[in-house]
Formats: C-alpha cells, sequence, structure tokens
C-alpha cells in the first residue's frame, strides 16, 4: 500500500468526524412537529444543513434536528438567538426578505 494512501486515509477519517450527526433539537407533542420546521428553516437560512427526523402519520413519536457535528456549537447559538429574538423578530425578518426579493 503507498504511504500516500495510507495519508489520505487518515484524512479522511479527521473529515468522517466532523461530519457525524449532532441531535440539536428533539421534541414531542403536538407542537413538536412545527417547532422542528422552524429551527429547520432558522439553521439553514443561517447556512447549516440540517437532517429533519420525525413522523406526521405519529404524532407521539418525537421529532428531531440533526447538524453535523461541525455545525453543532454554532447551530445551538443560531436557536438560541432565535428563541431570544422571538415570533416578533421572525415577522420582522420574513417582511425584510420579502422586501429583498422584489
Amino acid at each position: 500500500m503507498p504511504r500516500w494512501y495510507a495519508q489520505v486515509m487518515k484524512d479522511e477519517k479527521k473529515i468522517s468526524h466532523e461530519m457525524d450527526s449532532v441531535v440539536v433539537f428533539e421534541g414531542s407533542g403536538t407542537t413538536a412537529e412545527i417547532e422542528a420546521l422552524g429551527i429547520q428553516s432558522v439553521l439553514e437560512s443561517a447556512g447549516i444543513r440540517v437532517v429533519m427526523g420525525g413522523e406526521t402519520s405519529f404524532p407521539n413519536l418525537p421529532w428531531s434536528v440533526s447538524v453535523a457535528k461541525a455545525d453543532a456549537a454554532r447551530a445551538r447559538e443560531v436557536i438560541e438567538e432565535a428563541r431570544k429574538a422571538g415570533p416578533k423578530a421572525a415577522v420582522e425578518a420574513e417582511a425584510e426578505q420579502e422586501r429583498s426579493e422584489k
């Protein structure tokens, strides 16, 4: 096996662990799906890719939002900032986005 192959595999392993999935939100109940969708929207608008977990057919099962391990700390910060800003900030951000699209 060539030396370079071993180095490439070692580097890929580092990258792989950074891409491991981390749950940043998990909720259950009647509002869990809506909350997960809201968090998905907030994270994606911040440039963070998400993976959703949940099943609409079974509302008793939990919903989750996961991100790459490398993005987990930032995702938690974005979620916390959005919660502190509240619904009024979300309405204002949506209005601003609509104005910028025109």
